[in-house]
């Protein structure tokens, strides 16, 4: 079977060797040492997934994974951020500019391991049959989801996030629910307020969705139509 691609931007020679050394026993590995030459790599060599760093020299983590969320060739590759900055605020920052997922440094390598793994088989998993509630359409097969008509551009977890929500049309959805469907093996270690960014960042990127994703204090969310 042909092995996944991962593509890591990381200017810490000593990480990124780390890196390369444990990942490329399961993954064909491209790696970068600035976002600059990352970004080139991103969009020629089409890696199943990419592992960037927040600090980096020339152009930073948070604004090469912007570059390349808006990119057409790279905006659907799953993207984890790696950042010895670990507050609340640098995750949801991180999240805010499209990473689907934000792992502080230091990390355990075997942790790293079960996210990079979560994120490459949702990326494989698509189920054909359109979702349409209302105004909102939801197409797995393509992960493109448009409101009234208008496309939306989404990270790939919010869009899981939409999907499930929706799929769950009208039932009130657990946070805890939530980070099982999404986040898989790693729900126990990824804050359920995670969840929470990435719904505001729904709702900012489709304004009409502030009525239909309706939160339910101390709970979770669903979806009404």
């Amino acid at each position: 079977m042909k092995q996944s691609k991962i593509l890591i931007i990381e200017d810490h020679l000593e990480t990124r060797k780390f890196l390369e050394t444990m990942l490329s026993k399961e993954y064909e590995i491209i790696s970068a040492e600035n976002a600059v030459i990352g970004i080139d790599f991103a969009r020629n060599k089409q890696p199943d997934l990419i592992l960037l760093d927040v600090i980096l020299p020339i152009l930073s983590g948070l604004d090469a994974c912007s570059l390349m969320k808006q990119d057409e060739k790279t905006k659907r590759i799953p993207l984890i951020l790696l950042s010895v900055k670990n507050t609340q605020s640098d995750i949801t920052k991180g999240l805010s500019v499209g990473a689907d997922d934000y792992l502080p440094k230091p990390f355990d390598f075997q942790e790293l391991q079960i996210r990079i793994q979560s994120r490459l088989k949702k990326s494989l998993l698509v189920d054909s049959q359109p979702i349409e509630i209302g105004d909102l359409r939801i197409d797995p097969s393509t992960r493109e989801v448009s409101f009234a008509g208008k496309k939306a551009q989404l990270t790939l977890t919010e869009f899981d996030i939409l999907k499930f929500l929706a799929i769950q049309k009208g039932t009130v959805v657990s946070r805890d629910l939530i980070l099982k469907e999404i986040w898989k093996d790693s729900a126990t270690k990824t804050n359920d307020r995670t969840i929470d960014v990435h719904i505001r960042a729904l709702r900012k990127k489709i304004p009409s969705l502030t009525k239909h994703v309706i939160s339910i204090y101390g709970v979770g969310y669903k979806y009404e139509e």
